[in-house]
């Protein structure tokens, strides 16, 4: 039954009735995506109609079938889209006859008509194994890829601490194969930061990425800091993926106390620069890498934030370059972090990136953490 709201009896006027919520979201979903056989109908009718006033005036071009085909692959199954193609085949040739000899119909025109109608039947074909139509698809992606990577975004710490994220993949694609979580647990002065590096890079990574900021985001800060890499390690051999591993580095520092405990799986090791002293390379907090040894074990590393200190987590992108051995390209890093005073941290990270990284090959992620 349809639920109503109804004005108070005496108000002179008459009842208010409200879709019921299942009708109201088909209607929604008629206006957005309309079914299949009233698209190709329309769509159908529109073919058609290009073919005959392409053939009878010299007002409508041949090419202004290729909208009619574009709007189509958007919104049409792979079986329907060959229905259209079809037709519109049929309407070219309808066009070219009416036209006779006077307007003869150009080979390339023809061609550029060709490869649209395969391009658009690729396409839906992609569209259609993904089980997306519609031209809200694509939003639905784009969303799920903005929640997901919304679960790296820095909380606010409290005063005394400041932390900086950098996240860009490989050749400036929109997905990576890089993976940044972050979280102040909630009840308690804990940040809890993962950084996670799948195999591989950009788009090839990019959904695995994705799949293991899901799961891994839904632990961190739920579970204890020494169980987060091996819980981890676990869901990667679960995946059975044929590239089934990835790296890993957890941090959980106490904004309290300043005690940090930083764990790795296989990463590149993060760095303690010492207020006036140097930098520590961490590198004994190492275990091995996530979805290769069962039951693995990843020893924890503590440490203490001092005031003027800071602590940075980054993937191999940062310091892997060409016919240069991976030490030298962290060795390079460290020394300028050290070179910065603590007044020059903030805003730092994007040029330290920049002067490490060997160009655009690879997915590069930091995250800097700095105590006043």
């Amino acid at each position: 039954m349809p639920r109503s709201n109804t004005t108070p009896p005496g108000a002179g006027s008459r009842p208010v009735r409200f879709l019921d919520p299942a009708r109201r979201d088909a209607l929604r979903r008629l206006v957005t995506r309309p079914p299949q056989a009233v698209a190709l109908a329309v769509l159908a009718v529109l073919v058609l109609a290009v073919g005959l006033a392409s053939g009878l005036t010299s007002w409508v071009p041949l090419t202004a079938f290729v909208p009619v085909v574009l709007v189509g692959a958007l919104v049409l199954r792979v079986s329907r889209m060959t229905v259209l193609c079809g037709l519109t085949v049929v309407a070219v040739v309808v066009a070219a006859a009416l036209r006779g000899g006077e307007r003869p119909v150009a080979p390339s025109l023809v061609v550029v008509l060709a490869i649209t109608a395969g391009m658009a039947l690729v396409f839906a074909r992609g569209r259609d194994q993904l089980g997306l139509t519609g031209y809200l698809g694509e939003a639905m992606l784009v969303e799920l890829r903005d929640r997901l990577l919304a679960q790296g975004d820095l909380p606010p710490l409290p005063p005394g601490w400041h932390a900086e994220a950098l996240l860009r993949p490989a050749h400036g694609d929109a997905f990576s194969g890089d993976v940044l979580l972050a979280s102040l647990v909630p009840g308690t002065d804990r940040f809890e930061v993962a950084l996670v590096d799948v195999s591989g890079k950009g788009q090839d990574a990019g959904s695995r990425g994705l799949l293991l900021s899901g799961a891994l985001g839904g632990l961190l800060g739920a579970v204890a800091p020494h169980d987060f890499l091996p819980a981890a390690n676990r869901y990667v051999l679960r995946q059975d993926w044929d590239e089934g591993f990835a790296t890993a580095v957890h941090l959980s520092v106490d904004l309290t106390s300043g005690e940090a405990v930083v764990s790795s799986a296989g990463h590149p090791p993060a760095v303690h620069v010492r207020a006036g002293s140097g930098a520590d390379v961490l590198d004994s907090a190492s275990g091995p890498l996530l979805g290769v040894v069962p039951g693995a074990g990843f020893p924890p590393l503590t440490l203490t934030l001092e005031p003027g200190d800071a602590l940075l987590v980054y993937s191999d992108g940062v310091v892997e370059q060409r016919d240069v051995d991976l030490g030298e390209g962290i060795g390079s890093l460290v020394r300028r972090l050290v070179a910065l005073t603590p007044a020059q941290r903030a805003g730092a990270l994007p040029r330290l990136v920049e002067e490490g990284a060997d160009g655009e090959a690879d997915d590069r992620t930091a995250l800097l953490l700095w105590r006043d």
